[in-house]
């Protein structure tokens, strides 16, 4: 083992080192210049200032870094410290598995696209212009996903074709690209990559079609596709340009087959096909939350309360004359009963159904009712615009719709005017909020819960990124307008193709290895890992390299201690703490992403704390065990401060939910043992709240 201490240019009085002689000590007056040669397996400690810098010098390195410079210098502490910091680091480290760098060919150069929507059409096109053979698949007949749908796009009222056909176009002007419609996924094996996919097809019914429209004039089944009627067999401008039957709604009654013989097939199957894939983009678009949950509201037990899709199609159908209309903003969103978070959209939609009614029947009279206009952007001119043409804005959160005397009403209070008002109106619109497309993760073995993709920026991701080469796009990745979306697909097309673009991934992320000798198969780490990158194969625990991310949470959920965590083990953490732990030591246990990096900014702003806090850096909270605090104060620290994120900031989800708990239940049984529960703290401090931290280490130092 090496240890290389620096001295920042002489600035720095280094500590004479008492080390075994199988640890070399080198000193540098600047590491960051000279950067020694480290080979890939080897083990050194390295001592100079933050490692959020060093990590940065010596990439890929199998190091422990000893922050001396923020920790020791620049608070005025004793040099001392700085052995001990540096003693408690090759300990930990000489019980450390090193990080093995990992290979991941990429196999296959093709791409698959999960919806037809613009996203998905987008990503298509841009990958397939760059020589990716890609395939994009839409389980609906037709593509042109929830635009296809709309008569306009708003703010500005052009029509949907002006945006969505000239995407089409080029899409199917590309030889790389594929579109199947009527197609889902039903299985998904291999790794990034590397992507076995099972397709399903179903029937259109229809083939060499002429598009004479005679079917439509005997299919005797009427059906209300989302506020606007069509037929079992039905047609959708975009592509392909060629009938389908709703074999959903279909009776088979076979009149359509008597007036296209041979181009019709009722008796169609289903067929399963596989392909290869190195990458998967998700762009599943819009799906609305389930109003009819919000029971207040009446939809689907009242005539007249419609959702904004189907208001639109009905009013530009020219099915729905209303006079009076109420809009009800956040209809199931910021709502804990329903969807606490805010689909960002929605008022845009409220807005664009007010000018849709205006502009068709300029007389209407509008009410709209919200706890918040979110009008962001450029979209703040049309909220101005609805206001000058007469729209009627309430401030609050409609309590009611009820019938009354034949008429529809709306029960709200109005927090411009301090009033309760019940106003009567033709139809009700509620403008509700989007869901994740949980059925499409879980086919691709990631867990949503109620939480979009975007979210995973929490842990440590890019918005348009998930473990395992997955990608999404749009609307997939969070409700976004037309622009949007289309800007997010072509993000995502370019992480896409930057994947691709290379023959193999190396990467060398510190992650799980199980010891099958001691595992016994209990499963307990399965259920813990924020990444599902745990599952029994064989009846043996194994670790998916692809999707761990290197938390350690399986390792100290393992009642054996079977799984460890490279560069950063059960066992190391131990040794670090037995070797830096004394006598009335308060043992600051930080998590790398947040809390440890407010004790940098503490020093750079000379923020004094005791000399007797020592801190040690770990990936994550989660992966702290009652053990290692158990031993921090029998050593005879007075004190152990766990820091980590901010809840829902973790950056492995729910890491520090985990330590949060292991916290509680540690200090009922020191209280149980006749010792004091305030001697261990689990806290949450940002990356730049150093006073937060120095106040709380003062705090436990009384």
């Amino acid at each position: 083992m090496r240890v290389l201490m620096c001295n920042c240019h002489n600035s720095l009085k280094l500590p004479k080192l008492k080390l075994g002689p199988d640890v070399k000590v080198e000193e540098f007056d600047d590491l960051c210049k000279t950067k020694p040669e480290i080979a890939p397996d080897e083990k050194v400690v390295i001592a100079a200032c933050s490692p959020n810098l060093l990590e940065g010098l010596f990439p890929g390195t199998n190091a422990e870094f000893v922050n001396i410079l923020e920790h020791v210098f620049l608070i005025g502490h004793r040099p001392e410290k700085a052995e001990q910091m540096i003693n408690a680091a090759v300990a930990k480290m000489e019980k450390t598995r090193p990080v093995k760098t990992k290979f991941f060919q990429i196999s296959s150069r093709k791409a698959l696209v999960i919806g037809g929507g613009i996203a998905g059409i987008e990503v298509t096109a841009q990958l397939s212009k760059n020589g990716i053979e890609t395939t994009l698949i839409e389980k609906t007949p037709f593509l042109g996903g929830t635009v296809a749908k709309l008569d306009r796009l708003y703010p500005e009222g052009t029509p949907y074709s002006h945006t969505l056909m000239p995407l089409i176009n080029t899409m199917q002007s590309q030889k790389n690209a594929v579109s199947l419609c009527n197609t889902e996924i039903t299985k998904v094996s291999g790794r990034v990559g590397d992507y076995k996919i099972e397709l399903v097809t179903r029937p259109r019914g229809v083939q060499e079609c002429i598009n004479c429209g005679k079917c439509i004039d005997v299919c005797p089944v009427e059906i209300d596709d989302a506020g606007k009627s069509r037929k079992a067999i039905y047609y959708v401008p975009t592509y392909p340009d060629m009938y389908a039957i709703d074999f959903a709604a279909c009776t088979r009654c076979g009149e359509c087959v008597k007036v296209c013989p041979g181009r019709i097939d009722l008796n169609e199957q289903e067929k399963v096909s596989e392909i290869a894939a190195g990458a998967v983009i998700v762009a599943t678009g819009l799906l609305w939350y389930d109003v009819s949950r919000v029971e207040e509201y009446g939809y689907g037990r009242l005539d007249g309360v419609m959702k904004t899709l189907e208001f639109e199609r009905a009013v530009a159908a020219g099915t729905l004359r209303p006079k009076k209309v109420a809009i009800i903003y956040c209809a199931g969103s910021r709502d804990s009963k329903h969807l606490p978070y805010c689909s960002k959209i929605c008022c845009l939609l409220g807005l664009k159904e007010a000018k849709l009614i205006i502009d068709r029947y300029p007389d209407v009279q509008v009410y709209v009712a919200a706890m918040d206009m979110r009008s962001y952007g450029t979209f703040e001119y049309l909220y101005n615009t609805l206001r000058e043409k007469g729209v009627s804005f309430i401030k609050g959160k409609p309590s009611e719709v009820f019938r009354w005397n034949g008429k529809l009403a709306v029960r709200t209070e109005d927090l411009f005017t301090n009033e309760l008002m019940e106003i009567e109106v033709d139809n009700v619109v509620l403008s509700s909020g989007f869901v994740p497309d949980v059925e499409t993760f879980s086919k691709l073995k990631i867990n949503l819960t109620v939480d979009f993709p975007v979210l995973y920026e929490n842990a440590g991701l890019s918005n348009t990124e998930l473990p395992r080469g997955i990608f999404t796009a749009g609307a997939a990745t969070f409700p976004g307008g037309v622009a949007e979306t289309l800007i997010d697909a072509r993000k995502a097309s370019h992480s896409a193709l930057s994947l691709l673009a290379q023959k193999e991934i190396e990467t060398k992320i510190n992650q799980a290895v199980v010891d099958e000798d001691l595992c016994s198969v209990c499963r307990m780490c399965i259920g813990t890992c924020p990444y599902g990158a745990i599952s029994v194969v064989e009846d043996k625990i194994k670790i998916n390299e692809e999707l761990c991310m290197g938390c350690g949470i399986c390792s100290v959920t393992c009642p054996a201690y079977a799984s460890q965590l490279e560069g950063w083990n059960h066992e190391g953490l131990r040794e670090q703490i037995r070797e830096l732990a004394q006598q009335g030591d308060i043992v600051a246990i930080l998590c790398r992403w947040s809390a440890y990096n407010a004790t940098e900014r503490a020093a750079q702003d000379k923020l004094g704390y005791p000399g007797n806090v020592k801190i040690i850096r770990v990936p994550c909270t989660g992966a702290v065990d009652p053990s290692h605090i158990m031993l921090a104060l029998n050593n005879g620290a007075k004190g152990v401060l766990i820091g980590g994120c901010y809840p829902h900031a973790c950056h492995y989800a729910r890491g520090n939910f985990r330590a949060k708990a292991r916290e509680q239940i540690l200090k009922l049984n020191l209280e149980s043992l006749g010792m004091a529960g305030n001697q261990v703290r689990l806290e949450w401090i940002g990356k730049d709240e150093a006073h937060k931290f120095v106040e709380i280490v003062q705090e436990m130092n009384k």
